[in-house]
């Protein structure tokens, strides 16, 4: 039996924040590319229409400079806040750095058509239990 300790739960966080800035550079593309230039006006965009400020201090907005800051993995001292990652999902339509958060969680992403399957699923086991309930009444009958 091995003895529990304090730092457990502590492990997957170390590796949380690279992995979301990990999952943001790869959908965000190469640092010169054209997507990437895009992506300050798309996320300020999103963040304006919510009503939300993305970074600290009197600015609402971020520029490319920060978007590079956010994605560097060398640079720690800089990391998104939750709602620009959130602002960052919505304005690249991708879910990946919200995977990334969730791993260290055991937990993943579903979407509308995993949903429905997994519905679905329940729905043709819990009518086998009632089949398997059904014949054992019948039995006792």
């Amino acid at each position: 039996m091995r003895q529990a300790s304090l730092f457990d739960h502590c492990a997957p966080l170390t590796s949380a924040m690279p992995a979301i800035k990990a999952a943001m550079r790869a959908v965000a593309g190469a640092p010169e590319g054209e997507g990437r230039k895009a992506l300050p006006d798309k996320i300020n965009a999103v963040a304006s229409a919510s009503g939300v400020k993305l970074t600290t201090g009197n600015t609402r907005s971020i520029s490319k400079d920060t978007l590079d800051k956010w994605l560097s993995p060398s640079d720690e001292s800089h990391p998104p806040s939750l709602l620009a990652v959130l602002a960052f999902c919505l304005a690249t339509e991708s879910p990946a750095p919200l995977r990334a958060m969730l791993r260290p969680l055991g937990l993943d992403i579903m979407t509308e058509e995993d949903r429905k399957l997994c519905e679905y699923a329940r729905t043709l086991i819990e009518q086998k239990k009632m089949r398997k309930r059904l014949r054992k009444l019948e039995d006792e009958l």
